[in-house]
């Protein structure tokens, strides 16, 4: 299409990505200066991650370029592997999945580079077959992939059991569908090799799915202030509150000397706060601050 390499069904990707980018832009202008800020910039980010996948692993490899074709392919390889990186990244911070708790997202980033590199560029260059190449890369991702996706089934089912709402329902689906786009690169690539139309179009799926999910924040955001009945606490167990909310990490003693009152004062608070607020212990304030602070201190 338009004499390159791009197909249509990548066109209207880009098309869709754009549509986003712009809405999501003129989004940002108006939250500019509210505290939830980050969370359109993150989602702003991922878009732009979207249409840069699009164009370079729909235009290259491309003989017409005057670049050798490995080096177009390994070009696009790393591209892809960046972008899958920060889609990775996304979906692990908004949906709270846990993979392992032993290493940083950061080791997690140097770890697939150099799989990239001794598992696809090294033999690509020694053998010049793109086939082999991403049978050795993509199965080893493949099989941890499927791995990791039993554990996040498992979280998101556990924490849909518990919502009471369909918004939050949806949330929690949306991270298992947002998983699976992430599944579907090494997949679609190992079963039908460099098909243009399924490769990207299964993977922009799970971006699009994230999309729909990002538009309804405002409906969780409001339910969000209705889950925690601050009418219900006192201006100090508020206050107690919306500290451990914006600082989960708090300890005890530090929210004491902050509020310059007794732990034995602050636990009478905790313990009030729990039973109001329907909160079983300080771990539950975590996990709510982790995905869900910004919308409820906004």
């Amino acid at each position: 299409m338009f004499n390159t390499e791009i197909y249509l069904s990548t066109f209207i990707n880009i098309l869709i990505f754009t549509v986003l980018l712009i809405i999501i832009s003129v989004q940002l202008f108006f939250v500019w200066k509210r505290r939830d800020r980050n969370f359109f910039l993150k989602f702003l980010g991922l878009v732009i991650s979207g249409i840069i996948y699009n164009v370079v692993e729909g235009l290259l490899p491309d003989d017409r370029f005057g670049v050798n074709v490995i080096s177009q392919n390994i070009c696009a390889w790393i591209v892809g592997l960046a972008v899958a990186l920060h889609y990775f990244i996304y979906i692990k911070n908004e949906y709270d999945l846990v993979f392992f708790k032993r290493f940083s997202l950061s080791s997690i980033g140097m770890f697939a580079c150099i799989t990239l590199i001794l598992l696809f560029i090294l033999p690509y260059t020694m053998t010049g077959s793109l086939e082999i190449s991403r049978i050795f890369f993509l199965s080893f991702f493949l099989a941890l992939f499927i791995l990791a996706a039993i554990v996040v089934i498992k979280q998101q089912a556990i924490k849909y059991k518990t919502r009471k709402t369909k918004v939050f329902r949806f949330h929690d689906i949306a991270g298992i569908f947002a998983f699976f786009g992430l599944i579907s690169l090494p997949v679609t690539i190992l079963i039908f090799g460099d098909d243009q139309f399924i490769e990207q179009t299964s993977f922009s799926v799970g971006f699009f799915v994230v999309a729909v999910d990002f538009f309804l924040y405002g409906l969780r955001k409001k339910e969000m202030k209705k889950h925690i009945p601050f009418e219900k606490l006192s201006v100090r167990e508020t206050e107690i509150l919306k500290l451990l909310l914006e600082n989960p990490n708090l300890k005890y003693a530090e929210i004491s000397s902050m509020l310059h009152i007794s732990e034995k004062t602050l636990s009478a608070h905790l313990s009030n706060i729990y039973k109001k607020a329907e909160i079983k212990s300080k771990k539950e304030i975590k996990e709510l601050s982790k995905v869900y602070r910004d919308s409820i201190i906004a």
